[in-house]
């Protein structure tokens, strides 16, 4: 009985030292919330993460926030305040005797006053901060409440602008929050609030694991030198075993430390023999290195943390040359053309969002080809799982701050809200790989600069306003990064150049002669507008037929309608496009037709600059149009819309950011001189054959030429060079397409269809064009052949969701093309559901 007596008390000694010493978890959200507008009665249930926009909707309260023009009918919920709250149970009365107990709050939307048991414990005004607090004195043992009271937004930007000695446009510019959700030129006016990140309640004692950093000291194909900083809170003075470890490797380093109370800063280098290298997409693959970091005391393990990253150099070179400087991104010591688009939130409501959509939308981006996003100034910082993705999938990462096209407050409090937001997010995102550089803001600079802000300020007013930024982005911003972050390049504001004057010597550039100044696609080919890095341009389109659907009536489909003209966030959105349809297109005969030939003169337009950036190489390099995706249905400048569906512009996007493309285009001195450019992203040269037909719009060869080709690697160089007169031999203009392939082993790696003239001049006539569609493991096989010469082929299936293997081709004349339709619907009679729309459709 005394041997038993012993190993019990032994078994419960292990049991406190060891199990009684770990960290304790509660995730707080769920279903058991509740919700109220402020001192209303009546709670109603609530989802946590959410907003009260997304728990309305649930409760059928309030109309799908996005169908017709019920946007206008909703401001009211941003206008009120409103309250959450829940009960928690705390069975084990051991919880509450750990060193620290606390309550972290991922994210809440904005404004927030905390109450636990009744007693006011913290107040939020960032939506961009994790809040944490010590909670011991506050909680009890059985059942706990908390309640999370909201300020409007609305209400209190309107209170900080009534009060600020210096009257701004904008009162976004107050609040710590998603700049976008007070109405942008692609989104809706929805100023949401409520609890959009998990709330976690957590306990430990001794010491805990707050962050962990794996400083990349130096790196060569030999060894990468790595300074891991463990960053420690500890509940006492005491002795303590830190270690870490390389899952790949097998290789650690421990250090037997003394812990002072508060944060400890512990650094254990490691070496890596070999290491393989993290690649963009296209360029290698996505190595990546795992590590765990451990706290030990009297031996048992009180606090671990995994992180891990990859092994890269990411730099941002600016040389001087004979035109300026460069601005180009090398990677691990190459040079890299920057291929990729401007990201926006995907949904209005953040909370909305599953893993499958950080999936789709990552996806999208790569099955493009691209290597780079943009991470815009008036969003927000994304969720881990985007950043996870992007380091998965290969895409860098140009990361703005969250400040976007305004000039901001430069008060203590402000500055001081501003750097915490800053060290939150740099700490939580610097060991991502695929993060290349932190940028200050989106278009404040030239704002102030350019479209002349200064003019609506008194001499003193616009002095106070420029100190005011010169402190946020000069000095504030880059002195965080530079402690938390400091081998990733800083740039203050995106960009350096904007439009109406040369804008090719160096820095970055916003080019928005095309859409804003309503200047002709062809001006992208200006050689005072080819900057060295283009960071944002584009053009328009609606969604198509099968989205529109999804919001509107039948009697909402016409351009003029109110429902359209509110899915319409530019005030002169549909007049701009118009323009451009009579420059390049003939005009569309119906609501349809113009839905089509929006999508198509958009990837025509946008599609003439991308070629343009990628042959200007080396000088140009980098390419970001304006933008990969939407935050609800909405006609914008995105390639893919709120439904995943891709526009036409991100079929064309695919083609021309593949490693091989082919550019023909007339030369800029003798425009009877046509140049066939090879470019190509492979880091090698590479033997091919281009292969270059003429045909008229039957089917008549006019022209043929093959002939063997070394591709010049990471480069852009003129191939071939022919008169115009060679091409037509007195064949018309309007008749005639020049169809160009490389193949490499027999392979066709890359295709161009030239035109000597504008799509509104070519004489076009309709196509008898026949389809087989056959059913196939995961969707449909589209097979197609015709007898005449076919332009922008839009082929659909009616109502149904889901994207083509191809799709908005060009077929030469008896031709055949299989595409594939990918959808997880069962489709009835697909035969008879697929719609089929080319440009002789259209007018």
């Amino acid at each position: 009985m005394k041997h038993i007596r012993l190993l019990l008390v032994l078994i419960l000694n292990f049991y406190f030292q060891y199990f009684s010493a770990q960290t304790f978890e509660k995730d707080l959200s769920g279903s058991n919330w509740q919700f109220r507008e402020r001192y209303a009665s009546e709670w109603l249930s609530a989802t946590v993460p959410g907003s009260v926009h997304t728990d309305l909707l649930n409760l059928e309260k309030i109309p799908d926030l996005f169908y017709r023009d019920n946007e206008t009918q909703l401001q009211w919920i941003g206008e009120k305040d409103w309250e959450y709250r829940t009960i928690f149970k705390l069975e084990d009365s051991t919880i509450l005797k750990r060193n620290v107990v606390e309550l972290i709050f991922k994210g809440l939307d904005t404004y927030a006053e905390i109450f636990l048991n009744n007693d006011k414990i913290l107040e939020t005004d960032n939506f961009f901060r994790t809040y944490s607090i010590d909670c011991k004195t506050w909680l009890k043992k059985g059942e706990n409440e908390l309640r999370i009271v909201f300020t409007s937004a609305v209400k209190k930007t309107n209170q900080l602008a009534w009060e600020s000695p210096i009257k701004y446009p904008d009162n976004y510019v107050f609040v710590r929050k998603p700049s976008y959700h007070f109405g942008w030129d692609w989104g809706p006016i929805y100023i949401t609030s409520g609890i959009w990140q998990p709330v976690i309640l957590k306990s430990w004692d001794k010491a805990q694991i707050q962050d962990f950093q794996l400083k990349q000291i130096s790196l060569t194909k030999e060894v990468a030198q790595l300074d891991p900083i463990v960053e420690i809170r500890s509940a006492s003075h005491q002795h303590a075993v830190v270690k870490i470890t390389c899952a790949e490797t097998g290789q650690s380093n421990s250090k037997n430390v003394m812990l002072q109370y508060g944060t400890n800063m512990i650094h254990l280098p490691i070496e890596i023999k070999n290491p393989q290298l993290w690649w963009s997409n296209g360029l290698g693959k996505q190595n990546l290195y795992h590590f765990s970091a451990k706290v030990e005391i009297e031996e048992a393990v009180v606090s671990e943390k995994t992180q891990y990253t990859g092994l890269r150099t990411v730099k941002v070179i600016q040389e001087k040359d004979t035109v300026g400087s460069s601005f180009k991104v090398e990677l691990n010591g190459v040079s890299i053309f920057m291929k990729g688009a401007d990201y926006i939130p995907q949904d209005m409501f953040l909370a909305r969002p599953s893993k499958q959509d950080y999936e789709g939308v990552i996806q999208q981006a790569t099955d493009a080809n691209m290597n780079m996003l943009r991470i815009w100034g008036g969003g927000f910082f994304e969720k881990d799982i985007f950043y996870e993705l992007c380091d998965q999938k290969g895409l860098l990462i140009w990361h703005d701050f969250m400040f976007a096209c305004a000039m901001y407050p430069g008060n203590e409090a402000f500055l001081n809200n501003v750097r915490q937001e800053t060290i939150d997010n740099i700490k939580r995102l610097r060991n991502h790989p695929s993060i290349a550089l932190w940028c200050g803001n989106n278009e404040n600079y030239i704002g102030w600069k350019d479209w002349k802000w200064s003019k609506n300020y008194s001499k003193k007013d616009s002095a106070s306003l420029w100190f005011d930024y010169e402190k946020l982005y000069h000095q504030l911003l880059p002195e965080v990064v530079e402690v938390y972050d400091g081998s990733r390049f800083y740039w203050p504001s995106s960009p350096k150049y904007g439009w109406g004057y040369p804008v090719n010597k160096d820095g970055d550039v916003h080019y928005w002669g095309v859409w804003h100044a309503k200047e002709p696609f062809e001006v992208f080919g200006k050689k005072e507008n080819i900057g060295r890095f283009m960071s944002e341009y584009g053009f328009q389109s609606t969604t198509d037929l099968n989205a529109v659907k999804k919001y509107t009536l039948p009697q909402d489909r016409e351009m003029s309608s109110i429902v359209m003209k509110n899915h319409q966030k530019h005030r002169v959105g549909y007049p701009v496009i118009d323009k451009y349809f009579d420059w390049y297109y003939k005009k569309p005969n119906n609501f349809q037709s113009y839905l089509y030939l929006s999508q198509v003169m958009q990837a025509f337009g946008v599609g003439m600059g991308i070629e343009i950036h990628r042959r200007s190489m080396p000088h140009c390099m980098g390419t970001l149009y304006w933008q990969l995706n939407d935050c609800w249905p909405v006609s914008s400048w995105a390639s893919t819309d709120y439904y995943d569906s891709w526009k036409a512009l991100h079929y064309k996007v695919r083609d021309l950011f593949k490693e091989f493309v082919i550019s023909v285009a007339k030369d800029t001195v003798n425009p009877e001189k046509i140049n066939f450019y090879l470019i190509s992203d492979k880091l090698q040269d590479t033997k091919a054959i281009m292969k270059i037909k003429a045909l008229d719009f039957n089917g008549k060869l006019i022209m043929e030429k093959n002939m063997p080709v070394t591709i010049s690697g990471n480069n852009s160089k003129i191939m071939l060079a022919l008169s115009k007169n060679e091409l037509l031999s007195n064949n018309a203009t309007d008749n005639v397409v020049v169809f160009t392939t490389l193949e490499v082993d027999q392979k066709e790696v890359a295709s161009n269809y030239f035109y000597f003239e504008l799509p509104k001049k070519l004489q076009l006539s309709k196509a008898a064009i026949h389809s087989i569609v056959t059913e196939e493991p995961g969707g449909y096989k589209v097979v197609l052949s015709n007898d005449k010469f076919v332009k922008d082929l839009y082929v659909s299936f009616e109502e149904v969701d889901g994207n083509f293997s191809d799709n908005y081709f060009d077929m030469l004349p008896n031709t055949t093309k299989t595409i594939h339709f990918k959808t997880l619907e069962k489709l009835v009679n697909p035969k008879k559901i697929l719609k089929l729309y080319s440009l002789t459709d259209s007018f």
